[in-house]
């Protein structure tokens, strides 16, 4: 049977609705597929990261272990490195100071820079001198005489057998010990001084070297 045009154009109306309509539910299904989609993903992703959490949490504490230890291990081998510096620096400086005691033109300085030093700290009577035995008279007087210019008039000179270097100003209850043993007391603050002098000096290597 032949359809009118009245029907054709009903079936186009009728074709055209069904197509939008599966149009509009394929749009809307696709919709709700990427919201689930998008939602699963989410999801997932704070599950991994829930799971992830005490793994990251526990290479996050080996790390910080494991740096902690390096820091200490490196501390320790350079305590041991200076420790080993200082053991060998120690005799070589008290052999150092002797050498400078041994002559004359080191005597003189030890002397006249300790002796300055009483001359500004101590009073001006009653000064004892204590020295070693083999330390030569004419320097002994030249001393005196340096004293006398600046007022210490009646120092008395004595000599200690057991000084082996250097000089001991005693004046009253004022001693100012600049003896081989005296200038060596505190091995602390020496030592201190020590490696300031080895890291400035090996500052000053690396600098010339690059």
């Amino acid at each position: 049977m032949k359809l009118g045009p009245q029907a054709l154009e009903l079936l186009k109306i009728a074709e055209d609705y069904r197509a939008d309509q599966c149009q509009a539910l394929l749009a809307k299904a696709s919709a709700e597929s990427r919201a689930i989609l998008s939602r699963a993903q989410v999801a997932a992703r704070r599950q991994l990261r829930a799971a992830l959490a005490p793994e990251q949490e526990r290479l996050a504490v080996e790390t910080a272990t494991a740096q902690a230890k390096l820091v200490t291990a490196r501390r320790m081998r350079e305590q041991r490195r200076r420790a080993g510096i200082l053991k060998q620096a120690w005799p070589r400086l008290a052999q150092a100071l002797r050498a400078c005691w041994e002559t004359p033109a080191g005597r003189e300085r030890w002397v006249r820079h300790h002796l300055s030093i009483a001359v500004r700290a101590l009073p001006a009577t009653g000064w004892e001198i204590q020295h070693p035995q083999n330390w030569p008279a004419p320097e002994r007087q030249q001393a005196s005489q340096w004293l006398q210019t600046r007022g210490i008039a009646d120092a008395r000179f004595e000599a200690d057998p057991r000084l082996l270097a250097g000089i001991r100003v005693a004046c009253g209850l004022n001693v100012l010990d600049a003896s081989l043993d005296g200038l060596l007391t505190d091995r602390t603050q020496i030592e201190g001084r020590l490696l300031h002098y080895l890291a400035r000096a090996l500052e000053r290597h690396e600098h010339r070297t690059h």
